[in-house]
């Protein structure tokens, strides 16, 4: 396969990839399972900080996502709808989501996509995004990386109590209450938010069947935190999460006389339920001053389900039981190495699905268990890291993964790093047991290299008055499973990936900072060398932040080009494959600090109201304004 050099240039110029002196110093926990400090660990790392992201008027993950290089957003419309997430140039199915590390990916669709539309930010702490090859860290479907959604915890002190209330365009209302603190031995967080949206209509503009009929959603979360110490060194915690969700979409039907497929409004459609329930339990024991033993059992329920005109047409729900031991040994020292970790864990997992689509029926379960162990550990300058995995499904046998990497400090404040690991997505329930799946089907497969490099240098009279970075990545996907000549599920694809990252950030003055980051991405067939679609060739993100006394602010613009996609001409029939033009986003958001205690925020997306569709065939949001208070005790 050919990948285009001129643009791995372009980045390297650019000085390029999500530079870790970002966030000198802070601590990330899903590259590894340990506690580790970012700008130490060979791999390709972003954390979003939730409260920050509330701040420029973001209310939900998706929107969160969007700025992250390498990491496409594929949203079909507004809030509530189906959104992808494709790491690294893979499949959507391929990134693995979790939640304080839960898995959220939904074993009653497809693919085991977790879909992105629907969560809020609120009762969050932050995100963490680690792209490239994890399933030795993680197991199944982290070919492309892992994306981890780390709750809000109560720390010890009083307790402190939030009130966010916004409001926008097309109706738009979004409100949460939280409180967290301690309570002797108990610490606590706990959190309601709701939004919801009269919407628009996800059928574009440009096409004769839009009838202009608003396609809106809703959205309720309660989350809920709790550890309380029973000894010095036995603490117990719980993790309760529900979602209820509902949203309205649109159709694509198939007219006479030629029964070809038409995308078109239907006031009727919805999805009625969309709901997500996770529960967790878990006992860690302290056995010494490096030795800590953990234990959890919980379950994750997905429900879904589709109507028309208040009819039910579809269902899908799934549930996973899951339980794990990990044995964590921190000794700091070991010989020559220094802040050595490991980790050894052995997971069991349960899934069950049933899914009705009318036309088909799918009542099936399985069971899984894996086992892992990752280390990691400095000497002079080097930081090294390794993880091994087996995990063994009930439907295929073992499957093997490991990574490597080596990350190498060549100056006080630059270093460079790089890392190989294979990976594997577990054939889904849906592809072995409907009645044009396969139960025999084999995992598909990935392995993965990567090189990078970042720095911080002093300019503009400030040490970190320029900070930049570097990665290049390739992937190889094979077994990938897709419909073979008979119309039936098999292992018959396989895919070629290259992608380069880059992200420049300058800090001129105390109060002002810049930051560009570009993308490229080369997607192919590695059978046909046809582009994968929804993987734009090109991005670019660039934002100016400014803080001036109780003020911040922040301009941002966004350009996604053009992309490969299944293309719907102006009279909504469906056309092939082909190309879905670029397009450019600008956003700006204000906030005042009134008092301490008190912030007022005002933001817009689209500035320029563009008409545009991040998935062809659905329009994305038109200009939109939104503004709210945050309170803070």
């Amino acid at each position: 396969m050919r990948f285009t050099y001129k643009a791995v240039l372009l980045a390297a110029a650019a000085s390029i990839a999500t530079s870790a002196f970002a966030q000198d110093n802070e601590l990330v926990v899903t590259a590894t399972r340990l506690a580790s400090p970012i700008e130490r660990l060979p791999a390709d790392v972003d954390v979003i900080d939730a409260e920050a992201a509330q701040s420029r008027g973001i209310t939900n993950i998706a929107d969160a996502l969007a700025d992250v290089p390498g990491l496409e957003v594929a949203r079909s419309g507004g809030f509530g709808q189906q959104t992808s997430l494709f790491s690294g140039g893979a499949n959507s199915n391929h990134t693995l989501v979790l939640f304080d590390g839960l898995q959220l990916n939904d074993p009653s669709t497809p693919g085991s996509s977790f879909d992105g539309g629907q969560d809020t930010l609120a009762g969050l702490d932050r995100i963490e995004i680690v792209q490239g090859p994890m399933s030795a860290v993680f197991g199944s479907d982290a070919i492309g990386g892992v994306i981890n959604i780390l709750p809000r915890r109560g720390q010890d002190g009083p307790m402190q109590a939030r009130l966010d209330i916004g409001g926008g365009s097309f109706g738009a209302l979004n409100a949460s209450a939280g409180i967290d603190g301690s309570y002797g031995a108990l610490r606590y967080a706990l959190t309601a938010e709701g939004y919801v949206t009269d919407g628009y209509d996800l059928v574009p503009e440009r096409m004769s069947t839009r009838t202009g009929h608003a396609d809106g959603a809703e959205s309720s979360t309660f989350t809920g935190i709790f550890d309380i110490d029973v000894t010095e060194a036995l603490t117990l915690d719980l993790l309760i999460r529900h979602r209820q969700a509902r949203a309205d979409f649109d159709a694509f039907i198939y007219p006479p006389p030629t029964f070809n497929e038409q995308r078109a409004d239907d006031a009727d459609l919805e999805i009625a339920q969309n709901d997500l329930s996770v529960a967790r339990v878990g006992v860690t024991w302290r056995l010494n001053e490096v030795l800590e033993l953990r234990a959890t059992t919980g379950a994750l329920r997905q429900d879904r389900r589709e109507e028309d005109g208040g009819v039910s047409t579809s269902s899908y729900e799934g549930q996973r039981d899951f339980g794990d031991v990990t044995l964590q040994w921190r000794p700091r020292r070991l010989g020559a190495f220094e802040n050595v970790g490991v980790i050894a864990g052995y997971e069991t997992q349960s899934e069950e699905v049933d899914i009705d689509q009318g036309f088909a029926i799918v009542i099936a379960e399985q069971d899984h268990q894996g086992a892992f162990v990752t280390a990691q550990g400095d000497i002079g300058r080097v930081t090294l890291t390794g993880a091994v995995r087996v995990d063994d499904y009930e439907g295929f046998g073992e499957e093997a993964t490991w990574r490597a990497g080596a990350s190498i400090d060549v100056l006080a404040n630059v270093r460079v790093y790089g890392a190989y690991g294979t990976s594997f997505r577990a054939p889904t329930l849906y592809e072995r047991f409907i009645y044009f799946g396969d139960p025999n089907l084999a995992p598909e497969r990935g392995e993965a290299w990567e090189v990078g490099g970042d720095g911080r240098f002093a300019a503009f009279a400030r040490e970190d008055g320029l900070e930049f970075g570097l990665v290049y990545r390739r992937q190889e996907i094979t077994d990938l499973i897709d419909f073979g000549p008979f119309f039936t599920y098999v292992n018959i694809d396989a895919a070629d990936i290259e992608s380069a990252e880059a992200t420049l950030t300058l800090r001129p003055l105390a109060w002002l900072s810049g930051r560009i980051a570009y993308t490229h991405t080369q997607a192919e067939d590695a059978t046909t060398g046809a582009a994968l679609l929804r993987r734009p060739e090109n991005t670019w993100n660039v934002s100016v932040d400014a803080t001036r006394g109780a003020f911040k602010g922040q301009i941002g613009w966004r350009h996604i080009g053009d992309r490969a996609d299944q293309i719907y001409g102006n009279d909504g029939f469906y056309q092939g494959v082909g190309v879905t033009p670029a397009y450019e986003l600008f956003r700006a958001s204000l906030a005042w600090a009134a008092s301490e205690n008190v912030q007022l925020y005002v933001a817009s997306e689209n500035l320029t109201d563009v008409e545009h569709e991040p998935v062809n065939g659905f329009a994305g949001a038109p200009q939109t304004l939104s503004v709210g208070i945050r309170l803070r005790r």
